[in-house]
Protein backbone atom coordinates (compact mmCIF):
# COMPACT_ATOMS: atom_id res chain seq x y z
CA UNK A 1 0.00 0.00 0.00
CA UNK A 2 2.68 2.49 0.68
CA UNK A 3 4.25 1.98 -2.38
CA UNK A 4 1.06 2.87 -4.20
CA UNK A 5 0.86 6.06 -5.94
CA UNK A 6 -2.77 6.97 -5.48
CA UNK A 7 -2.82 6.00 -1.89
CA UNK A 8 -3.53 6.77 1.86
CA UNK A 9 -3.69 5.34 5.05
CA UNK A 10 -4.50 6.53 8.79
CA UNK A 11 -3.93 4.27 11.60
CA UNK A 12 -5.06 5.51 14.91
CA UNK A 13 -4.49 4.11 18.76
CA UNK A 14 -7.29 3.85 21.00
CA UNK A 15 -5.99 7.16 22.36
CA UNK A 16 -6.46 8.60 18.63
CA UNK A 17 -3.11 9.38 18.46
CA UNK A 18 -1.50 8.87 14.73
CA UNK A 19 0.78 4.68 14.35
CA UNK A 20 0.44 5.12 10.49
CA UNK A 21 0.27 7.41 7.78
CA UNK A 22 0.80 8.15 4.45
CA UNK A 23 -0.83 10.93 2.80
CA UNK A 24 -3.84 11.13 5.11
CA UNK A 25 -4.95 14.29 3.90
CA UNK A 26 -4.65 13.65 0.64
CA UNK A 27 -8.29 14.40 -1.11
CA UNK A 28 -9.67 11.10 -2.57
CA UNK A 29 -12.80 9.77 -4.08
CA UNK A 30 -14.26 7.60 -0.87
CA UNK A 31 -16.89 5.35 -2.82
CA UNK A 32 -19.47 3.94 -0.02
CA UNK A 33 -17.02 4.88 3.02
CA UNK A 34 -19.43 7.64 2.36
CA UNK A 35 -21.98 5.81 4.10
CA UNK A 36 -20.58 5.91 6.94
CA UNK A 37 -21.27 9.49 7.37
CA UNK A 38 -24.91 9.38 6.44
CA UNK A 39 -25.68 6.53 8.83
CA UNK A 40 -23.96 8.65 11.62
CA UNK A 41 -25.76 12.24 10.74
CA UNK A 42 -28.97 9.92 10.97
CA UNK A 43 -28.23 8.11 14.17
CA UNK A 44 -27.45 11.55 15.12
CA UNK A 45 -30.13 13.44 14.37
CA UNK A 46 -32.77 10.63 14.78
CA UNK A 47 -31.53 8.51 17.40
CA UNK A 48 -31.10 4.17 17.53
CA UNK A 49 -34.97 4.11 17.96
CA UNK A 50 -36.52 5.89 15.43
CA UNK A 51 -39.25 4.14 13.26
CA UNK A 52 -39.76 5.70 9.62
CA UNK A 53 -43.26 5.74 8.81
CA UNK A 54 -46.25 6.02 5.93
CA UNK A 55 -49.39 7.69 6.19
CA UNK A 56 -52.46 5.84 5.01
CA UNK A 57 -55.98 7.70 4.44
CA UNK A 58 -59.32 6.73 3.34
CA UNK A 59 -61.88 8.78 1.54
CA UNK A 60 -65.22 7.83 2.47
CA UNK A 61 -67.44 9.04 -0.90
CA UNK A 62 -65.10 7.01 -3.35
CA UNK A 63 -63.98 4.08 -0.87
CA UNK A 64 -60.74 4.95 -1.78
CA UNK A 65 -57.32 3.92 0.29
CA UNK A 66 -54.91 6.72 -0.23
CA UNK A 67 -51.02 5.54 0.72
CA UNK A 68 -49.20 9.03 1.36
CA UNK A 69 -45.00 7.68 1.20
CA UNK A 70 -42.50 9.70 3.61
CA UNK A 71 -39.03 8.09 2.28
CA UNK A 72 -39.43 5.20 4.61
CA UNK A 73 -36.48 2.75 2.85
CA UNK A 74 -37.54 -0.17 4.45
CA UNK A 75 -40.63 -1.05 3.44
CA UNK A 76 -40.18 -4.77 2.47
CA UNK A 77 -42.77 -6.77 1.63
CA UNK A 78 -42.81 -8.53 5.58
CA UNK A 79 -43.75 -4.44 6.43
CA UNK A 80 -47.17 -4.84 4.18
CA UNK A 81 -48.17 -7.88 5.72
CA UNK A 82 -48.39 -5.82 8.97
CA UNK A 83 -50.18 -2.70 7.26
CA UNK A 84 -52.65 -5.53 5.11
CA UNK A 85 -53.40 -6.05 8.84
CA UNK A 86 -53.80 -2.90 10.00
CA UNK A 87 -55.86 -1.85 7.18
CA UNK A 88 -58.22 -5.31 8.08
CA UNK A 89 -58.51 -4.02 11.26
CA UNK A 90 -60.33 -0.92 10.20
CA UNK A 91 -63.54 -3.49 9.51
CA UNK A 92 -62.39 -3.12 5.56
CA UNK A 93 -63.59 -5.85 3.13
CA UNK A 94 -63.75 -3.81 -0.29
CA UNK A 95 -61.78 -1.21 -1.24
CA UNK A 96 -62.82 0.91 -4.70
CA UNK A 97 -59.23 1.84 -5.50
CA UNK A 98 -55.92 2.30 -4.30
CA UNK A 99 -53.91 5.78 -4.48
CA UNK A 100 -50.42 6.82 -3.58
CA UNK A 101 -49.18 10.56 -2.93
CA UNK A 102 -45.79 10.90 -3.30
CA UNK A 103 -45.09 14.38 -3.45
CA UNK A 104 -42.55 14.55 -0.25
CA UNK A 105 -39.91 14.05 -2.71
CA UNK A 106 -39.23 15.59 -5.69
CA UNK A 107 -39.64 14.23 -9.25
CA UNK A 108 -36.83 13.19 -11.18
CA UNK A 109 -34.92 13.11 -8.54
CA UNK A 110 -31.25 11.71 -10.26
CA UNK A 111 -28.58 10.81 -7.92
CA UNK A 112 -24.95 11.62 -9.07
CA UNK A 113 -23.09 8.72 -10.16
CA UNK A 114 -26.35 6.58 -10.43
CA UNK A 115 -26.57 4.56 -13.63
CA UNK A 116 -29.76 3.40 -15.61
CA UNK A 117 -28.90 0.01 -15.41
CA UNK A 118 -31.01 -2.57 -14.01
CA UNK A 119 -29.04 -3.59 -11.41
CA UNK A 120 -30.15 -3.09 -7.75
CA UNK A 121 -27.17 -0.83 -6.86
CA UNK A 122 -28.52 1.65 -9.67
CA UNK A 123 -32.16 1.56 -7.89
CA UNK A 124 -34.13 5.19 -8.11
CA UNK A 125 -35.15 7.10 -4.58
CA UNK A 126 -39.17 7.55 -4.36
CA UNK A 127 -41.11 8.74 -1.53
CA UNK A 128 -42.76 5.42 -1.85
CA UNK A 129 -41.03 2.34 -2.85
CA UNK A 130 -41.03 -1.52 -1.95
CA UNK A 131 -38.26 -3.88 -1.48
CA UNK A 132 -35.69 -1.27 -2.16
CA UNK A 133 -37.32 -0.68 -5.64
CA UNK A 134 -36.44 -3.88 -6.62
CA UNK A 135 -37.72 -7.01 -7.78
CA UNK A 136 -36.75 -10.62 -7.61
CA UNK A 137 -38.17 -13.19 -10.23
CA UNK A 138 -37.55 -16.60 -11.30
CA UNK A 139 -37.77 -16.42 -15.45
CA UNK A 140 -38.25 -20.19 -16.74
CA UNK A 141 -39.74 -21.26 -20.26
CA UNK A 142 -43.01 -19.60 -20.84
CA UNK A 143 -42.92 -19.07 -16.43
CA UNK A 144 -42.45 -16.06 -14.53
CA UNK A 145 -43.04 -16.11 -11.00
CA UNK A 146 -41.35 -14.67 -8.03
CA UNK A 147 -38.25 -15.61 -6.06
CA UNK A 148 -39.72 -14.70 -2.23
CA UNK A 149 -42.26 -16.36 -0.91
CA UNK A 150 -43.36 -13.42 0.83
CA UNK A 151 -43.68 -11.32 -2.19
CA UNK A 152 -46.52 -11.92 -5.01
CA UNK A 153 -45.99 -11.63 -8.37
CA UNK A 154 -47.32 -8.63 -10.13
CA UNK A 155 -48.17 -7.55 -13.35
CA UNK A 156 -45.48 -5.01 -13.32
CA UNK A 157 -42.84 -7.72 -12.34
CA UNK A 158 -44.40 -10.13 -15.03
CA UNK A 159 -43.78 -6.95 -17.95
CA UNK A 160 -40.24 -6.11 -16.65
CA UNK A 161 -38.98 -10.32 -16.09
CA UNK A 162 -40.55 -10.66 -20.04
CA UNK A 163 -37.31 -9.58 -21.64
CA UNK A 164 -35.08 -11.70 -19.18
CA UNK A 165 -33.40 -14.89 -19.78
CA UNK A 166 -33.91 -18.23 -17.80
CA UNK A 167 -32.61 -17.96 -14.27
CA UNK A 168 -33.11 -16.09 -10.87
CA UNK A 169 -32.91 -12.45 -11.11
CA UNK A 170 -33.23 -9.26 -9.12
CA UNK A 171 -33.52 -5.92 -10.75
CA UNK A 172 -34.40 -2.42 -10.07
CA UNK A 173 -37.77 -0.55 -11.37
CA UNK A 174 -35.89 2.86 -12.24
CA UNK A 175 -33.73 1.49 -15.29
CA UNK A 176 -36.34 -1.34 -16.28
CA UNK A 177 -39.40 1.14 -16.44
CA UNK A 178 -37.95 4.50 -16.64
CA UNK A 179 -40.40 6.92 -15.38
CA UNK A 180 -40.41 8.68 -11.99
CA UNK A 181 -44.62 7.29 -10.88
CA UNK A 182 -42.77 2.78 -11.60
CA UNK A 183 -41.66 3.11 -8.01
CA UNK A 184 -45.55 3.60 -6.72
CA UNK A 185 -47.16 2.23 -9.20
CA UNK A 186 -45.10 -1.57 -8.15
CA UNK A 187 -45.90 -0.66 -4.70
CA UNK A 188 -49.89 -0.27 -5.24
CA UNK A 189 -49.56 -3.72 -7.17
CA UNK A 190 -47.68 -5.73 -4.76
CA UNK A 191 -50.66 -3.59 -1.57
CA UNK A 192 -53.06 -4.88 -3.87
CA UNK A 193 -51.99 -8.49 -4.57
CA UNK A 194 -51.48 -8.79 -0.44
CA UNK A 195 -54.87 -7.20 0.40
CA UNK A 196 -56.86 -9.61 -2.30
CA UNK A 197 -54.59 -12.59 -0.44
CA UNK A 198 -56.10 -11.17 2.85
CA UNK A 199 -59.53 -11.34 1.45
CA UNK A 200 -59.99 -7.76 0.95
CA UNK A 201 -61.29 -6.94 -2.60
CA UNK A 202 -59.80 -3.83 -4.57
CA UNK A 203 -62.14 -2.90 -7.56
CA UNK A 204 -59.44 -0.39 -8.70
CA UNK A 205 -62.76 1.51 -10.45
CA UNK A 206 -61.67 4.95 -11.67
CA UNK A 207 -63.40 7.86 -10.33
CA UNK A 208 -63.63 11.64 -10.74
CA UNK A 209 -63.63 12.56 -7.53
CA UNK A 210 -60.22 14.05 -6.39
CA UNK A 211 -58.99 11.98 -3.64
CA UNK A 212 -56.29 13.99 -1.48
CA UNK A 213 -54.97 13.90 1.74
CA UNK A 214 -57.33 17.13 2.38
CA UNK A 215 -60.33 15.55 2.05
CA UNK A 216 -59.75 11.96 3.54
CA UNK A 217 -59.72 10.52 6.69
CA UNK A 218 -56.30 9.41 8.46
CA UNK A 219 -56.76 5.65 8.84
CA UNK A 220 -53.39 5.41 10.68
CA UNK A 221 -49.51 5.78 10.53
CA UNK A 222 -47.30 2.97 10.28
CA UNK A 223 -44.03 3.19 11.79
CA UNK A 224 -41.98 0.79 10.27
CA UNK A 225 -41.09 -2.24 12.97
CA UNK A 226 -37.43 -1.88 11.92
CA UNK A 227 -35.99 0.70 14.23
CA UNK A 228 -33.06 2.98 12.52
CA UNK A 229 -29.86 0.87 13.63
CA UNK A 230 -31.66 -1.85 11.91
CA UNK A 231 -32.18 -0.32 8.97
CA UNK A 232 -28.24 1.59 9.21
CA UNK A 233 -26.75 -2.50 9.94
CA UNK A 234 -28.66 -3.95 6.76
CA UNK A 235 -27.50 -0.40 4.95
CA UNK A 236 -23.63 -1.03 6.07
CA UNK A 237 -24.00 -4.61 5.84
CA UNK A 238 -25.18 -4.98 2.07
CA UNK A 239 -24.28 -1.31 0.82
CA UNK A 240 -27.65 -0.51 -0.19
CA UNK A 241 -27.47 2.75 -1.93
CA UNK A 242 -31.08 3.01 -2.06
CA UNK A 243 -31.61 3.01 2.04
CA UNK A 244 -28.65 5.89 1.86
CA UNK A 245 -29.57 8.12 -0.33
CA UNK A 246 -33.15 7.54 1.00
CA UNK A 247 -31.97 8.65 4.32
CA UNK A 248 -29.56 11.02 2.99
CA UNK A 249 -32.91 12.71 0.92
CA UNK A 250 -34.81 12.66 4.55
CA UNK A 251 -32.01 14.44 6.56
CA UNK A 252 -32.73 17.58 4.01
CA UNK A 253 -36.28 17.43 3.75
CA UNK A 254 -36.47 17.27 8.04
CA UNK A 255 -33.66 20.62 7.78
CA UNK A 256 -35.24 22.12 4.96
CA UNK A 257 -38.92 20.93 5.08
CA UNK A 258 -40.67 18.88 1.91
CA UNK A 259 -40.07 18.12 -0.85
CA UNK A 260 -36.90 16.60 -1.31
CA UNK A 261 -34.22 17.46 -2.97
CA UNK A 262 -30.35 16.74 -3.64
CA UNK A 263 -29.73 20.39 -3.30
CA UNK A 264 -31.10 20.45 0.22
CA UNK A 265 -29.22 17.47 1.41
CA UNK A 266 -25.64 18.60 0.15
CA UNK A 267 -26.72 21.95 1.92
CA UNK A 268 -27.59 19.55 5.33
CA UNK A 269 -24.88 17.48 5.28
CA UNK A 270 -22.40 20.05 4.76
CA UNK A 271 -23.49 22.36 7.51
CA UNK A 272 -24.13 19.12 9.70
CA UNK A 273 -20.01 18.06 9.22
CA UNK A 274 -18.57 21.72 9.17
CA UNK A 275 -20.37 22.18 12.56
CA UNK A 276 -19.38 18.53 14.25
CA UNK A 277 -15.84 18.23 12.40
CA UNK A 278 -14.76 21.73 11.32
CA UNK A 279 -12.96 20.67 7.72
CA UNK A 280 -12.28 22.97 5.25
CA UNK A 281 -12.09 20.65 2.34
CA UNK A 282 -14.32 17.93 1.49
CA UNK A 283 -17.22 17.07 -1.62
CA UNK A 284 -20.31 15.33 -0.69
CA UNK A 285 -22.55 15.12 -3.48
CA UNK A 286 -24.85 12.29 -2.50
CA UNK A 287 -25.13 9.86 0.41
CA UNK A 288 -24.19 6.73 -0.63
CA UNK A 289 -21.05 7.06 -2.77
CA UNK A 290 -21.79 6.45 -6.21
CA UNK A 291 -20.98 9.95 -7.06
CA UNK A 292 -16.87 10.06 -8.16
CA UNK A 293 -17.20 14.09 -7.21
CA UNK A 294 -17.26 12.72 -3.70
CA UNK A 295 -14.08 13.58 -2.41
CA UNK A 296 -12.32 13.24 1.84
CA UNK A 297 -9.79 12.04 2.84
CA UNK A 298 -8.19 9.49 5.40
CA UNK A 299 -8.50 11.92 8.10
CA UNK A 300 -12.08 12.55 7.92
CA UNK A 301 -12.68 9.06 8.02
CA UNK A 302 -10.89 8.46 10.89
CA UNK A 303 -13.03 11.12 12.24
CA UNK A 304 -15.96 10.42 11.23
CA UNK A 305 -15.10 6.97 13.18
CA UNK A 306 -14.30 8.09 16.24
CA UNK A 307 -17.43 10.13 16.83
CA UNK A 308 -19.09 6.87 14.92
CA UNK A 309 -17.67 4.60 17.91
CA UNK A 310 -20.93 4.30 19.91
CA UNK A 311 -22.64 2.65 17.08
CA UNK A 312 -19.58 0.12 16.48
CA UNK A 313 -21.88 -2.54 16.74
CA UNK A 314 -24.03 -1.60 13.51
CA UNK A 315 -20.63 -2.43 11.73
CA UNK A 316 -20.19 -5.05 9.16
CA UNK A 317 -17.51 -7.92 10.47
CA UNK A 318 -15.41 -8.50 7.68
CA UNK A 319 -13.50 -10.90 9.31
CA UNK A 320 -12.03 -11.75 12.91
CA UNK A 321 -11.40 -8.49 14.47
CA UNK A 322 -12.16 -6.20 11.57
CA UNK A 323 -15.24 -4.19 11.63
CA UNK A 324 -14.93 -1.69 8.64
CA UNK A 325 -17.20 -0.63 5.93
CA UNK A 326 -15.56 -1.43 2.27
CA UNK A 327 -15.84 1.39 -1.17
CA UNK A 328 -15.47 0.02 -4.54
CA UNK A 329 -16.06 2.02 -8.00
CA UNK A 330 -14.28 0.95 -11.05
CA UNK A 331 -10.60 2.10 -10.48
CA UNK A 332 -11.32 2.48 -6.22
CA UNK A 333 -11.05 0.83 -3.89
CA UNK A 334 -11.37 1.80 -0.21
CA UNK A 335 -11.80 0.79 3.31
CA UNK A 336 -12.51 2.42 6.77
CA UNK A 337 -13.02 0.83 10.39
CA UNK A 338 -12.00 -0.44 13.54
CA UNK A 339 -9.13 -3.27 14.23
CA UNK A 340 -9.35 -4.84 17.37
CA UNK A 341 -5.25 -4.70 18.55
CA UNK A 342 -4.52 -6.04 22.20
CA UNK A 343 -8.08 -5.65 23.12
CA UNK A 344 -9.11 -2.34 21.92
CA UNK A 345 -10.19 -0.77 19.13
CA UNK A 346 -8.08 1.25 16.57
CA UNK A 347 -9.81 3.03 13.99
CA UNK A 348 -7.93 3.19 10.27
CA UNK A 349 -9.33 4.46 6.91
CA UNK A 350 -7.25 3.53 3.36
CA UNK A 351 -8.42 4.78 0.45
CA UNK A 352 -6.77 3.45 -3.00
CA UNK A 353 -7.65 5.15 -6.08
CA UNK A 354 -5.97 3.48 -8.55
CA UNK A 355 -6.86 -0.37 -9.59
CA UNK A 356 -5.71 -3.43 -7.38
CA UNK A 357 -6.29 -6.81 -6.44
CA UNK A 358 -10.11 -7.08 -5.11
CA UNK A 359 -8.83 -8.64 -2.05
CA UNK A 360 -5.87 -5.73 -1.62
CA UNK A 361 -7.67 -3.88 1.01
CA UNK A 362 -8.26 -6.36 3.25
CA UNK A 363 -5.24 -8.01 3.09
CA UNK A 364 -3.66 -5.06 4.15
CA UNK A 365 -5.89 -4.39 7.06
CA UNK A 366 -5.22 -8.08 8.20
CA UNK A 367 -1.42 -7.25 8.29
CA UNK A 368 -2.59 -3.74 10.18
CA UNK A 369 -3.80 -5.89 12.94
CA UNK A 370 -0.04 -6.57 13.98
CA UNK A 371 1.43 -3.19 12.58
CA UNK A 372 4.09 -1.45 15.40
CA UNK A 373 3.67 -4.18 17.86
CA UNK A 374 7.17 -5.93 17.31
CA UNK A 375 9.39 -3.31 15.77
CA UNK A 376 7.81 -3.07 12.20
Amino acid sequence: LLALDSSSILLVDSQNRPILNKDHLRMQVPASTVKLITALAALDHWGRGHQFKTEFYWHEFSNTLLVRGLGDPFLISEELDLIVNKIKGHDIHVLNAVRTDTSYFSNHLQIDGQGKSTNPYDSVVSALAANFNTIEVDVASNHISSAEPQTPITPMATSLAASLANGRHRINLGGAHNHHNSSAEYFTQLLVAKLELAGVQVLQQQTNTPVTIKNSELLFTHLNSHSLEQVIKAMLEYSNNFIANQIFLLLGVEHFEAPAQLDKSMRMIASYVQNKFHWQDFVLREGSGLSRANRLNASQLVDVLIEFAPYRDLMPQQSPNILAKSGTLRGVSCYAGYLLRQDEWHAFAMLINQPVEYHFREQVAKELLNYGMSGE
